[in-house]
């Protein structure tokens, strides 16, 4: 049975009772005091602040200032969240804040554009840390709306850097000083001026930099500053390189609020060309008249249309003798000018006279006093003389450069031009190998006595003749070689005129050859070539006959002008070839080199003579010059690099067609040379088996490497070149037989795959012969 309370247990019971329902009052109390605190805290805060769920993002509380910013009650607020009201512009940056709250307890500054409810855009800053609300999980954010802050602040960086970039850009130094005269900043002009880097000058006092007698004028300015007074000074600087720069500094103080001098700065203009240009001035008359009578350029002085001052060099570049202005008292400035460009001219100077501002320095033609056309660069500078507005004149004479500019752009021209030739060339021998093919492969069955025989020699007689042609198109192009030997130019120059000189009885030849003459690395058939022209060329030039002179002679080139032709200084084999012949005026030599120029009446040439030497000898890494004038004849001078090698001695071909066995892999994408060339193999008793393309050819040896004597490969090839189809075979097989075939010639890229251990080369078009005797020879290597 339980135990009854006794009266004093119960009595302490009640109590302990009122006890608690006091501190749950106290508690209660408590908390409505705290809830009107934040309730006024969030009421009266100036920034939106925020109560959110950490889970979903709703907003559980907002306050007044959070429904001024976004546009939207609390009503309309609570119970959604940021991404449903459209606030943040950017949405994702809702799930990258919590995120961040969650994993780093809080986020401060955090940057964030925030979208109102009428779409205008504010920059905020936003803090947000986690809480317990109402016993749930959530994140309070404090948004504070920076987006005038950020404007002042941005017109403020970009005033600054204003300022910055004008100070900097300035064409004057400036320095700033603290009170103590010691720089504390210098701008980039300032330590050109002084040949400083700004680390080096600022910590130090000014007058470190200046000259003994500057550091008293400084002093004593610095006084005057201090009572107010701002004059301009002159000042004297030693530069880093011992230099005295001359200045005129322009001061002014710099104080705080209270009109406290809290330091200085100044303007520094540089005024040591005027000083020195004082100088000379004062000099004397005498001195400054030796400097420009004795200039290399034309110094005059122009008014009223009239050159009222001309120095010796002037006169000289005009025409006119050293005492033409005494002699006369004028020369017209504009009779002096170019017809096309005297309007141009003139008018430059009446606007120059009126005070517009234009540019100083430009080029323009002249008419020297003989009527020769000259190029001139001009500097004009306006002046007062004899109390009237007049200009100062620097006049440089620079036909020779404009010459050699001329000279650079016909170059150039010629080597686009030369592109062009060679790819002709190139489709120009493919067909003519596809004729010259045919025309074997039906000699094979005909002999002399068949009617049409003659008719077939015939065709190769014209194949042989536009293989001719392409040959010269192919040595305008440049990476038109064919074969290059080491070779003794006296003993070709010796074989070309016996050649020549058996038809041209009415040329007398002089020749001048020295001994012990330097070996040059050519092809032997194109430079003969080049000379065969050059004595042609010559010959025209002489309808009545005349004297033609050759010369050879070693030479060491090192003179910086030569580098216009794109020669390197070293030693040459120099050939001259000179006639005395009518000559060529400067339009026509503008022009001799050009293909299908020609002076000949139509039908009488091609005009690849001359083009065809020009490509030849830039291909040998040579360069040529022409000298001539009207009537008094043609010089040719030609340079090609010399070399160590040892002359190699020529052998002759056999003249009989080789027949042999094996299988000949036959690759090249053109249907018409793969059938005339399969044809011409097989008669000579080889199989052949055929690719048409690079990617094919690989499959087929790859297949039957075995069995497969030597691959014949064209260069040119769609996808893949001859060039990367050689090195892959290479690949499969290193010591594979290779005969390269191309309607290019040997130099360029095909020379880089023979240097890479291609066996050989064949030029198209050829013919059953030429075929069966390269074929032949690498048979019989391997």
């Amino acid at each position: 049975m339980a135990k009854k309370p006794t009266y004093k247990k119960l009595e302490q019971n009640v109590e302990g009772l009122e006890k608690g329902v006091l501190e749950h009052r106290r508690v209660e109390e408590t908390l409505r005091e705290g809830e009107e605190v934040y309730r006024f805290i969030m009421g009266a805060a100036p920034d939106s602040i925020t109560i959110a769920r950490m889970d979903d993002g709703r907003y559980l509380e907002v306050n007044e200032a959070f429904c001024r910013l976004s546009g939207y009650s609390r009503e309309e607020a609570i119970g959604r969240t940021a991404f449903e009201l459209n606030l943040f512009v950017d949405p994702s940056e809702q799930v990258r804040l919590i995120k961040t709250a969650k994993e780093k307890g809080g986020v401060a500054d955090f940057d964030i554009q925030y979208r109102m409810r009428d779409g205008t855009i504010h920059d905020t800053v936003l803090s947000a840390k986690p809480l317990t609300y109402k016993g749930q999980d959530c994140l309070m954010a404090i948004v504070t709306v920076i987006t005038e802050k950020k404007r002042a602040d941005d017109a403020l960086r970009q005033s600054e850097e204003q300022y910055r970039i004008l100070v900097e850009s300035m064409y004057d130094g400036l320095g700033i000083q603290d009170v103590n005269q010691i720089f504390t900043y210098a701008n980039k002009r300032l330590c050109e001026m002084l040949g400083y880097g700004e680390h080096e000058l600022l910590g130090h006092p000014v007058t470190d930099f200046l000259d003994e007698a500057s550091q008293g004028i400084l002093v004593r300015e610095l006084e005057k500053r201090r009572r107010g007074e701002m004059n301009s000074y002159e000042l004297t600087w030693t530069t880093r390189g011992g230099e005295k720069l001359h200045t005129i500094v322009s001061p002014n103080v710099i104080k705080d609020d209270a009109g406290q001098i809290r330091g200085f700065f100044a303007v520094v203009t540089d005024i040591t060309e005027r000083k020195r240009a004082e100088k000379a001035l004062i000099e004397s008359e005498k001195k400054y008249r030796f400097l420009v009578e004795n200039a290399e350029d034309s110094v005059f002085i122009a008014q009223d249309g009239l050159i009222k001052f001309a120095n010796p060099a002037t006169l000289s570049l005009l025409g006119y003798s050293e005492r033409r202005i005494e002699e006369t008292g004028e020369i017209r400035v504009t009779r002096h000018v170019h017809p096309e460009e005297r309007d141009a001219i003139l008018d430059r100077h009446l606007r120059r006279l009126k005070g517009e501002d234009l540019p100083s320095s430009y080029s323009f033609r002249l008419v020297r006093k003989t009527g020769e056309v000259i190029w001139g660069d001009i500097n004009v500078v306006l002046i007062t003389w004899q109390g009237r507005a007049a200009t100062l004149n620097f006049l440089r004479d620079k036909t020779h450069q404009k010459k050699l500019e001329e000279q650079l752009q016909q170059a150039q021209r010629m080597e686009a031009i030369g592109t062009l030739a060679g790819g002709i060339a190139h489709d120009f021998n493919n067909l003519l190998m596809g004729i010259q093919g045919n025309a074997s492969l039906v000699l094979l069955d005909v002999d002399s006595r068949h009617p049409y025989y003659e008719k077939l020699k015939g065709i190769e007689k014209y194949v042989q003749n536009g293989a001719e042609l392409t040959k010269q198109l192919l040595g305008f192009a440049r990476g038109g070689r064919y074969e290059v030997k080491p070779t003794d130019l006296n003993d070709l120059i010796e074989e070309s005129v016996r050649i020549f000189g058996r038809t041209r009885k009415d040329i007398k030849i002089h020749k001048k050859l020295q001994e012990d003459l330097w070996v040059a690395e050519i092809d032997q058939g194109q430079i003969e070539q080049v000379l065969l022209n050059l004595y042609v060329n010559a010959w025209q030039a002489m309808p009545g006959g005349g004297e033609l002179f050759l010369q050879t002679e070693n030479v060491v080139l090192e003179e910086e002008s030569f580098k216009l032709f794109g020669a390197q200084p070293g030693k040459y084999v120099k050939i001259s070839v000179t006639d005395t012949g009518v000559g060529m005026d400067e339009a026509t030599q503008q022009k001799i080199f050009d293909p299908f120029f020609t002076t000949k009446e139509m039908g009488r040439g091609t005009g690849l003579g001359l083009a065809s030497v020009y490509g030849i000898i830039k291909n040998h890494e040579g360069f040529l010059n022409v000298f001539s004038e009207k009537g008094e004849g043609t010089s040719f001078n030609i340079y090609l690099p010399a070399s160590k090698a040892e002359v190699i001695e020529k052998k002759k071909a056999s003249k009989e067609v080789v027949k042999g066995e094996g299988t000949i892999l036959l690759v090249d994408d053109e249907e018409m040379i793969i059938t005339v060339n399969k044809q011409l193999l097989e008669s000579l008793g080889y199989k052949v088996m055929v690719a048409r393309s690079g990617s094919e050819a690989l499959e087929i040896y790859e297949k039957s490497q075995d069995h497969i004597d030597v691959v014949i490969l064209d260069m040119v090839m769609p996808d893949m070149s001859g060039g990367d189809t050689y090195d892959k075979l290479r690949e499969i097989n290193p010591s594979i037989k290779v005969l390269l075939a191309s309607g290019y010639s040997i130099s360029g890229e095909a020379q880089a795959i023979l240097d890479r251990g291609c066996d050989a080369f064949l030029q198209k078009p050829f013919n059953l012969r030429t075929l069966s005797r390269k074929v032949g020879a690498i048979l019989d290597e391997k």
